[in-house]
């Protein structure tokens, strides 16, 4: 029995070898990482700068009264559009009214002065000359013609007064006018009122402004700029703004340089002019730009996405016989969607633009598309 148990072991024992050596595992195929892939080329790169500042008003005028007075009616509510000479806030004027008045009155009164001073003067001269031909004439004692003569002399030296106060009275109504005509605050400029600080019954006076009013046909963006790059920013030229608030992009123009650096930040001020037809840029909104400050001219570039970093390093991946390598690299200027390479590669190089992220070093890959050229 133990003889049959054994053989009957050794039988099934050959049988299982048997049947695996018959039996072959297929090999597994290598799975290829697709890629899209790009040549290293090179191009003329535009340096730019980028740069955010506030929007800020063609012109921000802060009216204020010229004399101390009591409101009597404010003519403008914000957001008004005015002219310039525009009537914004009027004072109480009886007291100028008055005085007013009476430089009139004065003026007339010293006018009448001066005429009848001008009459007597004539007067007098032809009194003088009638009383010289009859005294030469002896015709009449020189006393009277000595009286001729002094008639003479007061009525000139009437006359000179007379002019010395209708210039005065002139003067004061000058002054008078001028106190009755500050009593209406009017717009310097064209624009929109921002603001208005004063109620009717409110006390001003030239220490405090009444009315703001903004221009708002050209707002401008200012940026400050480092001493590299500030002689490479011309006026003139067009700049791109961003506008976040109203998601939109608009040409702007550079307006000025500043030819000094500020003493605090020792950069320099730059001014760019927005165009603003539909008066939907206000003052207050932030602005991204970028400043044109130089171009590099054929120098190697790649798309911005095959470039990588990590820890500070930047690299890109080759394509070296079918398989990724990671190669390091110098980055300098980016520009639009290129980055300038100044070191690591050759002009000519096939660098792995998407899906750079997913491979490995030595990993084999698949081009199934090169940037532009055709799908494989």
């Amino acid at each position: 029995m133990k003889r049959i148990i054994v053989l009957m072991l050794c039988m099934l024992v050959l049988t299982a070898s048997v049947t695996g050596c018959g039996q072959k595992t297929p090999p597994q195929e290598e799975k290829l990482m697709p890629v899209e892939i790009t040549k290293v080329s090179t191009a003329d790169l535009t340096h730019t700068l980028s740069a955010t500042g506030e929007i800020i008003a063609a012109a921000d005028v802060n009216v204020m009264p010229k004399v101390t007075g009591r409101v009597e009616k404010v003519l403008v509510r914000v957001g008004d559009k005015v002219h310039r000479g525009q009537a914004l806030v009027q004072l109480e004027g009886n007291e100028t009214r008055h005085a007013l008045d009476q430089a009139e009155a004065g003026l007339e009164l010293a006018q009448a002065n001066w005429e009848r001073a001008h009459q007597a003067l004539k007067d007098a001269e032809i009194n003088f000359e009638r009383s010289k031909i009859l005294y030469d004439a002896q015709a009449i004692a020189k006393s009277q013609f000595e009286q001729a003569e002094s008639a003479l002399v007061t009525a000139r030296s009437n006359l000179k007064v007379a002019a010395a106060q209708l210039k005065q009275a002139q003067a004061t109504l000058h002054t008078t006018q001028d106190n009755y005509n500050n009593a209406l605050l009017t717009s310097p400029i064209d624009g929109v009122v921002a603001g208005i600080q004063v109620d009717p019954g409110d006390t001003v006076t030239p220490q405090a402004p009444a009315v703001t009013v903004v221009q708002l046909a050209n707002p401008k963006v200012k940026v400050y700029v480092s001493e590299n790059v500030v002689s490479s920013i011309k006026e003139g030229t067009t700049v791109p703004v961003a506008i976040n608030a109203l998601n939109k992009t608009v040409n702007g123009t550079v307006l000025s340089v500043a030819p000094r650096a500020d003493a605090a930040t020792r950069s320099f001020a730059v001014e760019i002019q927005l165009p603003n037809q539909q008066g939907e840029i206000k003052p207050g909104m932030v602005a991204r730009l970028n400043l044109s400050t130089g171009t590099s001219a054929g120098v190697l570039a790649l798309p911005v996405d095959a470039v990588l970093e990590r820890e500070g390093r930047h690299y890109v991946f080759i394509v070296a016989d079918g398989k990724a390598k990671e190669v390091s690299v110098q980055v300098g200027v980016t520009s639009g969607e290129l980055v300038e390479i100044k070191d690591g590669l050759k002009a000519g190089q096939t660098v792995i633009v998407k899906g750079n992220r997913l491979v490995a070093d030595g990993q084999k890959v698949k081009a199934v598309k090169e940037l532009g050229g055709a799908a494989r």
